[in-house]
Protein backbone atom coordinates (compact mmCIF):
# COMPACT_ATOMS: atom_id res chain seq x y z
CA UNK A 1 0.00 0.00 0.00
CA UNK A 2 1.32 3.40 -0.89
CA UNK A 3 -1.08 5.83 0.74
CA UNK A 4 -0.68 8.38 3.48
CA UNK A 5 -4.32 8.89 4.43
CA UNK A 6 -7.16 6.43 4.37
CA UNK A 7 -10.63 5.56 5.50
CA UNK A 8 -11.85 2.16 6.65
CA UNK A 9 -15.44 0.98 6.99
CA UNK A 10 -16.47 -0.92 10.10
CA UNK A 11 -19.84 -2.25 11.17
CA UNK A 12 -21.68 0.59 12.90
CA UNK A 13 -21.89 -1.24 16.21
CA UNK A 14 -18.09 -1.68 16.33
CA UNK A 15 -17.76 1.94 17.46
CA UNK A 16 -19.72 1.14 20.63
CA UNK A 17 -18.45 -2.38 21.31
CA UNK A 18 -14.72 -2.02 20.61
CA UNK A 19 -12.16 -0.36 22.83
CA UNK A 20 -9.95 2.30 21.23
CA UNK A 21 -7.15 -0.29 21.07
CA UNK A 22 -9.42 -2.80 19.32
CA UNK A 23 -10.56 -0.16 16.83
CA UNK A 24 -6.90 0.59 16.10
CA UNK A 25 -6.25 -3.09 15.41
CA UNK A 26 -9.21 -3.33 13.03
CA UNK A 27 -7.94 -0.50 10.86
CA UNK A 28 -4.84 -1.32 8.79
CA UNK A 29 -1.71 0.78 9.07
CA UNK A 30 0.09 2.30 6.08
CA UNK A 31 2.29 -0.78 5.60
CA UNK A 32 -0.40 -3.37 6.31
CA UNK A 33 -0.99 -6.01 3.62
CA UNK A 34 -4.70 -6.08 4.58
CA UNK A 35 -5.22 -2.72 2.90
CA UNK A 36 -5.21 -4.04 -0.68
CA UNK A 37 -7.78 -6.72 0.16
CA UNK A 38 -10.02 -4.25 2.01
CA UNK A 39 -9.75 -1.68 -0.80
CA UNK A 40 -10.66 -4.29 -3.42
CA UNK A 41 -13.78 -5.11 -1.39
CA UNK A 42 -14.73 -1.42 -1.09
CA UNK A 43 -14.08 -1.43 2.66
CA UNK A 44 -11.06 0.91 2.58
CA UNK A 45 -10.00 3.88 0.50
CA UNK A 46 -6.59 5.49 0.49
CA UNK A 47 -5.11 8.57 -1.10
CA UNK A 48 -1.54 9.65 -1.66
CA UNK A 49 -0.70 13.30 -0.96
CA UNK A 50 -4.16 14.65 -1.74
CA UNK A 51 -5.99 14.47 1.61
CA UNK A 52 -5.09 18.01 2.68
CA UNK A 53 -6.06 19.31 -0.77
CA UNK A 54 -9.34 17.41 -0.62
CA UNK A 55 -10.10 18.96 2.75
CA UNK A 56 -9.39 22.46 1.44
CA UNK A 57 -11.67 21.93 -1.54
CA UNK A 58 -14.46 20.68 0.72
CA UNK A 59 -14.21 23.15 3.59
CA UNK A 60 -12.64 26.40 2.38
CA UNK A 61 -14.99 27.06 -0.51
CA UNK A 62 -17.67 28.94 1.42
CA UNK A 63 -20.44 27.36 -0.66
CA UNK A 64 -21.43 24.79 1.94
CA UNK A 65 -21.86 26.11 5.47
CA UNK A 66 -23.22 22.64 6.35
CA UNK A 67 -21.22 21.15 9.28
CA UNK A 68 -21.24 17.83 7.41
CA UNK A 69 -18.74 19.44 5.04
CA UNK A 70 -16.12 18.94 7.74
CA UNK A 71 -16.95 15.27 8.21
CA UNK A 72 -15.85 13.55 4.98
CA UNK A 73 -12.10 13.92 5.20
CA UNK A 74 -10.94 14.16 8.79
CA UNK A 75 -13.86 12.97 10.82
CA UNK A 76 -15.28 16.28 11.93
CA UNK A 77 -15.37 17.42 15.53
CA UNK A 78 -14.02 15.73 18.63
CA UNK A 79 -12.61 12.26 18.33
CA UNK A 80 -14.14 9.29 20.08
CA UNK A 81 -13.08 9.21 23.71
CA UNK A 82 -9.65 7.66 24.14
CA UNK A 83 -8.83 7.06 20.48
CA UNK A 84 -6.34 8.91 18.34
CA UNK A 85 -8.29 8.11 15.16
CA UNK A 86 -11.32 10.11 14.11
CA UNK A 87 -14.42 7.92 13.98
CA UNK A 88 -17.55 8.81 12.04
CA UNK A 89 -20.64 7.10 13.38
CA UNK A 90 -23.23 5.82 10.88
CA UNK A 91 -25.32 9.01 11.12
CA UNK A 92 -22.23 11.11 10.42
CA UNK A 93 -21.30 8.83 7.52
CA UNK A 94 -24.80 9.33 6.07
CA UNK A 95 -24.47 13.13 6.46
CA UNK A 96 -21.03 13.12 4.84
CA UNK A 97 -22.33 10.95 2.00
CA UNK A 98 -25.25 13.30 1.37
CA UNK A 99 -22.91 16.29 1.34
CA UNK A 100 -20.51 14.64 -1.13
CA UNK A 101 -23.35 13.42 -3.33
CA UNK A 102 -24.79 16.94 -3.50
CA UNK A 103 -21.51 18.69 -4.26
CA UNK A 104 -20.10 19.58 -7.65
CA UNK A 105 -16.65 18.25 -6.76
CA UNK A 106 -14.87 19.52 -9.86
CA UNK A 107 -16.29 22.99 -9.29
CA UNK A 108 -15.17 23.00 -5.66
CA UNK A 109 -11.60 22.26 -6.76
CA UNK A 110 -11.72 24.91 -9.50
CA UNK A 111 -12.96 27.53 -7.04
CA UNK A 112 -10.01 26.81 -4.75
CA UNK A 113 -7.40 26.77 -7.51
CA UNK A 114 -5.24 29.55 -6.05
CA UNK A 115 -5.52 28.23 -2.46
CA UNK A 116 -4.59 24.73 -3.63
CA UNK A 117 -1.63 26.06 -5.67
CA UNK A 118 -0.30 27.95 -2.64
CA UNK A 119 -0.76 24.91 -0.43
CA UNK A 120 1.11 22.64 -2.85
CA UNK A 121 3.99 25.14 -2.98
CA UNK A 122 4.00 25.68 0.80
CA UNK A 123 4.02 21.95 1.59
CA UNK A 124 6.82 21.27 -0.90
CA UNK A 125 5.01 18.87 -3.20
CA UNK A 126 7.35 17.39 -5.84
CA UNK A 127 5.43 19.05 -8.71
CA UNK A 128 3.64 22.40 -8.87
CA UNK A 129 -0.15 22.68 -8.95
CA UNK A 130 -1.46 21.92 -12.43
CA UNK A 131 -4.49 20.69 -14.35
CA UNK A 132 -3.22 17.14 -13.82
CA UNK A 133 -2.96 17.71 -10.05
CA UNK A 134 -6.49 19.17 -10.00
CA UNK A 135 -7.76 16.12 -11.90
CA UNK A 136 -6.16 13.81 -9.30
CA UNK A 137 -7.86 15.68 -6.46
CA UNK A 138 -11.23 15.57 -8.24
CA UNK A 139 -10.78 11.85 -8.92
CA UNK A 140 -9.92 11.18 -5.28
CA UNK A 141 -12.96 13.20 -4.17
CA UNK A 142 -15.19 11.15 -6.48
CA UNK A 143 -13.76 7.93 -5.07
CA UNK A 144 -14.37 9.29 -1.58
CA UNK A 145 -17.97 10.13 -2.54
CA UNK A 146 -18.52 6.57 -3.79
CA UNK A 147 -16.82 5.08 -0.71
CA UNK A 148 -19.05 7.06 1.64
CA UNK A 149 -22.15 6.17 -0.39
CA UNK A 150 -21.38 2.48 0.08
CA UNK A 151 -20.67 2.93 3.78
CA UNK A 152 -23.87 4.92 4.31
CA UNK A 153 -25.97 2.36 2.45
CA UNK A 154 -24.57 -0.41 4.67
CA UNK A 155 -25.01 1.58 7.91
CA UNK A 156 -21.27 1.42 8.54
CA UNK A 157 -19.06 3.63 10.66
CA UNK A 158 -15.84 4.99 9.16
CA UNK A 159 -12.49 5.27 10.89
CA UNK A 160 -9.98 7.74 9.46
CA UNK A 161 -6.25 7.05 9.67
CA UNK A 162 -3.25 9.02 8.60
CA UNK A 163 -0.02 7.15 7.97
CA UNK A 164 2.23 7.28 10.99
Amino acid sequence: MSVDHFWCRLPGQAVDTCSPEELGQLVPRDTDVRYDRLAAAGLALGVRRTAVLMELALTENGLHPDPAARLPVYGGGPRESGTAMPVLRPDQVAAASAFLRGSALGELVRQQNSVLARTVAHLGYPAPWSEAAAARVVNDLRELRDFFAGAAAAGDAVVVREAE
